[in-house]
């Protein structure tokens, strides 16, 4: 199988994914400043059966940019609710997201998505690579949603997690660690201002936890990405800058 994703390929994933396009058009972003991420009384809830639990209760927080911040708390605390919302994939029921000066609910879907592609970064706990695709292709698949040839980024991005030898591989044919990395490649090949983790080390050994956390901490470090990470394991988050804790819907400054 070919390290380098075929013209035929890459064409398929850009017509796959052309409905997506907009890596331009959203409003013009403020001008530089410190902060990075704001929210802004953001409520969500969910319905359970005929009770309605909420899950986000008025949440207002400013991230700054470069910041690495580290959002603890119990399982349904709302932490994924929480980083979901800042990331753009879930709408709130109330209340605004600013991302780099943006109102990242006040564009059209299309631009939306434009602007997640750009400047946004998402790590899955549980990878969400597309089986049939290469290490290499998966992490090019950004590339092809902004209908662009982005191997050679590609490379470039596997090579920074120390998988430059395992381009040609499926995930099936990967570690966990390894997909996890691959994972991280994807989520940084656009070189976003921001990347997002939800529980990055999960499904990971202590080894692999420790390796996979340092490579987050070196991308934020070594190119200024403003890095947020949701895990329940308040130990680790005793590598970051600022960590707060999701409870009873609001958030909280550790003590």
């Amino acid at each position: 199988m070919s390290g380098v994703p075929g013209k035929r390929r890459e064409g398929a994933l850009s017509e796959n994914f052309a409905g997506l396009h907009g890596a331009g058009g959203w409003p013009t972003v403020a001008g530089m400043n410190d902060v990075m991420i704001e929210t802004t009384d953001l409520h969500r809830s969910y319905t359970i059966g005929r009770k309605s639990i909420e899950v986000l209760h008025g949440i207002d927080l400013c991230i700054r940019r470069g910041e690495r911040v580290f959002l603890c708390g119990p399982s349904g605390a709302g932490k994924t609710t929480l980083l979901y919302t800042l990331a753009g994939l879930e709408h709130p029921e109330r209340g605004s997201v600013k991302i780099d000066g943006v109102d990242l609910y006040g564009m059209r879907r299309k631009e939306q998505a434009g602007f997640r592609n750009a400047r946004i970064g998402y790590v899955f706990q549980n990878y969400h690579l597309l089986p049939e695709l290469t290490a290499l292709e998966n992490v090019a698949v950004p590339g092809a949603i902004a209908g662009r040839d982005s191997t050679e980024l590609a490379l470039k991005a596997l090579e920074r997690v120390g998988l430059s030898d395992r381009t040609d591989h499926l995930p099936a044919e990967l570690s966990g660690g390894e997909q996890q990395r691959v994972a991280i490649a994807r989520a940084i090949v656009n070189e976003p201002k921001v990347l997002f983790a939800d529980e990055p080390t999960g499904n990971l050994d202590s080894k692999n936890s420790a390796e996979i956390m340092k490579i987050l901490m070196d991308l934020a470090t070594e190119h200024g990405v403003t890095l947020v990470v949701v895990t329940h394991d308040q130990n680790l988050a005793k590598v970051g800058g600022r960590t707060l804790i999701i409870r009873d819907g609001s958030i909280h400054a550790a003590e």
